[in-house]
């Protein structure tokens, strides 16, 4: 055995030390070549264990209670939380904070959300009722008259089969009972006209005599009037309901004040947490960091 192949100090001949060295060498270079092709987990039960190692180290990983407390979803959370960390891959404990920094900001982002919706949601309740009960006293004089002018154009049918059309007593009668259907009548006619015109109808009434023919325009022209009536009433509903409800879709000053403070504060931070992570993933992989 040749003692010059022994170091000093009893460590490894030197010419194995460099042999080691330079296997290591290689394979450091193939771990860093390995590790570019590397894509994750395939297996689901892969996937399965990854998909919580951000939720495992991270600095809310046993705030579960807050978030139940708060009625929020855990599992939305944890959700949010690692698909960030998925896409943004963290290494160190710096970029992890920066970004569970973020995930925070989004998830405040949804609480302002939930806050408008629910604000909207009480003055519905409180206010929006109270104005639908106060429409509906309104609403109950037009239903009277609309009833009413109902009835006497089904009374105009009757004597449109005796006299062959509209007496001007019974239409001055309708018009005083709904004040604005007088303006209309002329497109009510209209559209009693235009039914007389359609395929199966048309051909009949050509064959008809003159007589015969006004009978079934002012025939056409009550059917029209009742429709029409009928069709105010659905529209007032639903423009009643809407007046009511739209109002409250935006919150009121003082509640949309707070919530834009909140709201800019939130993204003014959640800015510098992805502008801060990614000076960091620059810097660790030695790419020029701008000042």
């Amino acid at each position: 055995m040749n003692d010059s192949s022994i170091g000093t100090d009893g460590s490894a001949p030197v010419a194995k030390r460099n042999q080691l060295a330079t296997i290591s060498e290689h394979k450091l270079k193939a771990n860093r070549e390995n590790s570019k092709k590397s894509t994750g987990p395939r297996t689901l039960r892969g996937k399965a264990y990854s998909r919580r190692n951000a939720l495992k180290h991270g600095l809310f990983a046993r705030q579960f209670m807050d978030f139940i407390s708060q009625l929020e979803d855990p599992e939305e959370w944890e959700e949010l939380l690692n698909g960030l960390w998925v896409q943004y891959r963290p290494i160190g404990k710096a970029e992890e904070l920066e970004v569970e920094r973020a995930a925070l900001c989004w998830w405040r982002l949804k609480r302002v959300w939930r806050y408008e919706n629910v604000t909207n949601r009480v003055a519905l309740r409180d206010i929006g009722r109270r104005e639908l009960r106060e429409q509906a006293e309104y609403c109950k004089t037009l239903e009277k008259e609309e009833e009413a002018v109902i009835l006497q154009l089904q009374d105009a049918m009757k004597q449109i089969e005796a006299a062959g059309e509209i007496s001007q007593e019974l239409k001055q009668r309708m018009f005083a009972t709904m004040p604005g259907f007088e303006a209309i009548w002329p497109a009510i006619e209209k559209g009693g006209e235009e039914i007389l015109k359609t395929a199966v109808l048309s051909k009949i009434v050509q064959e008809s005599s003159v007589r015969e023919r006004a009978s079934a325009v002012a025939l056409g022209t009550a059917i029209v009037g009742v429709h029409f009536v009928q069709e105010l009433a659905r529209m007032r509903e639903h423009s009643v309901t809407e007046i009511a409800v739209a109002q409250h879709v935006i919150p009121n000053r003082e509640v949309l004040d707070k919530i834009l403070r909140y709201e800019t504060t939130i993204e003014r931070n959640l800015t510098r947490a992805f502008d801060r992570l990614e000076r960091l993933q620059k810097h660790r992989r030695g790419e020029p960091v701008p000042c």
